[in-house]
């Protein structure tokens, strides 16, 4: 099975977007094909790709997956064989200029789990010997974990073609890569906020990544980009992941409530209600539903659902649809940013839509919630195990992996009716109790990986 493959790997540094991003947008703009992947938790830089890319986004994290064949099935399931599989993620960096060059260990599983290509790009803008210091670290990280699959680098933020030139001798006389190019200064892009991504208006945030995008493009001899696709067809023979779960018995129909707010947790679990034999079913939180199907299921995606309040309660149909599914009837799903919803009151964060104020939720589910903030914050990876009875997770040697954004509070009207204890890691502290469930109704605050419990999730679409 041949599956295109490539991972780019960017240095991190705060309030940057990764030029992961840029390059993708670049190529999208050149002709080529994308599936595009976050190799982890980055839901501006997921929105961005969304939006400049105009394609769905897969979150492709190995920590949530649980492990390495749950993510290459997900993998499997999102990847193209007729386009470049694209994985945007972290390389890691350094706290100081003195201190080591640290990678995440989820950049290395990615590597080796997926066997291909990863391009390195790292800050040029400091000195040369600090980037090519960051280079050869690079490589001899990946060398101890038996990977010789860095065969490239790119740099990033270089201050001259001159400067490049150095940099670019340098590189060869050291270590045995070749430079992809150079991505200049100038067109480094600030992060843009969530909140103005995930708005109406959404253009003027997006501006300047545009246009930065389209300016790489057209760098005349600035990067090499006919090299991404060929390393990326260079990726080995895939080996055919198995299915985890066998499909449901019965075809369903998942209905999924669509908006622009409603996009942050990317496409993964659209991917596994298909991969275990479901419909997916949109329901657009604007305008007329013209589907003419039975419904057996309904899904609202992780979001920023609190700029998009009044749609939800104006919404004669869907509310119908989300009070009848709530009752524990069919399938039900609500999570992360989506939560509050289902709540009996909803306080709007300072200096957002509402400033502050208070308002009602559908009520279906005993519990409050606060926006502490109008960003959602870094988000933080848990497991979630079964506290009560729930329609996930049927005893103690079952989980779920996931991730919670800090500035969502949710409060129980009656901490025994919450039926999730969520933990920081599989052996981590306990750290509060999230989730509602009302048979096979589930509310959590939390966005989890139901790639790490395939066979769990089947069972709760079964009933």
């Amino acid at each position: 099975m041949i599956l295109p493959r490539l991972i780019i790997a960017d240095e991190h540094r705060v309030g940057k977007i990764p030029s992961g991003v840029l390059i993708a947008h670049a190529l999208k703009e050149q002709g080529y094909k994308l599936k595009i992947f976050m190799g982890g938790v980055d839901e501006t830089s997921l929105r961005c790709l969304q939006l400049l890319c105009n394609t769905p986004v897969t979150v492709l994290d190995p920590t949530l997956c649980d492990g390495r064949e749950n993510l290459r099935w997900l993998f499997q399931q999102a990847a193209s064989p007729d386009c470049v599989n694209l994985v945007l993620t972290s390389l890691g960096g350094r706290w100081t200029e003195d201190s080591p060059f640290r990678i995440p260990k989820e950049c290395m599983l990615l590597a080796e789990w997926l066997d291909c290509e990863l391009i390195p790009v790292v800050y040029s803008d400091t000195s040369s010997t600090i980037t090519i210091r960051s280079i050869s670290e690079v490589m001899s990280q990946f060398e101890r974990s038996d990977n010789k699959r860095i065969h490239s680098a790119l740099f990033r933020a270089v201050l001259s073609n001159r400067e490049f030139e150095l940099l670019d001798r340098e590189a060869g006389r050291q270590i045995s890569s070749i430079s992809l190019g150079s991505i200049p200064r100038e067109l480094e892009r600030d992060t843009p906020l969530l909140t103005d991504l995930c708005a109406e208006n959404y253009g003027r945030a997006l501006l300047p990544l545009r246009s930065a995008g389209v300016q790489l493009k057209a760098s005349e001899g600035q990067i090499i980009w006919g090299l991404f696709s060929a390393l990326a067809q260079a990726a080995p023979e895939w080996q055919k992941q198995r299915m985890l779960a066998p499909p449901i018995s019965e075809k369903a129909n998942i209905a999924v409530v669509r908006h622009p707010t409603l996009t942050l947790g990317g496409n993964g679990t659209e991917l596994l209600f298909q991969a275990l034999g479901c419909d997916i079913i949109d329901v657009p939180l604007e305008g007329n539903v013209t589907h003419a199907v039975p419904i057996h299921g309904v899904y609202i995606p992780h979001g920023m659902t609190h700029l998009s309040l009044p749609r939800f309660f104006s919404n004669l149909y869907l509310k119908t649809m989300i009070t009848r599914a709530a009752e524990g009837q069919f399938f039900f799903f609500a999570e992360g940013g989506s939560a509050p919803l289902l709540g009996e009151t909803i306080t709007l964060p300072s200096g957002g839509r509402g400033d502050g104020a208070s308002g009602r939720g559908f009520g279906l589910m005993p519990f409050s919630s606060v926006y502490k903030s109008t960003s959602l914050g870094q988000a933080l990876k848990v497991v979630g195990f079964r506290k009560r009875k729930n329609a996930l997770i049927s005893g103690s040697q079952e989980w779920v992996w996931g991730y919670i954004s800090p500035n969502l509070l949710i409060n129980p009207t009656d901490p025994e009716e919450v039926c999730w204890e969520v933990r920081e890691g599989m052996d981590g502290k306990p750290l509060w109790n999230d989730g509602w469930s009302k048979g096979r109704a589930l509310v959590t605050a939390m966005r989890p990986e139901f790639w790490s419990c395939p066979e769990s999730f089947r069972r709760w679409l079964e009933g």
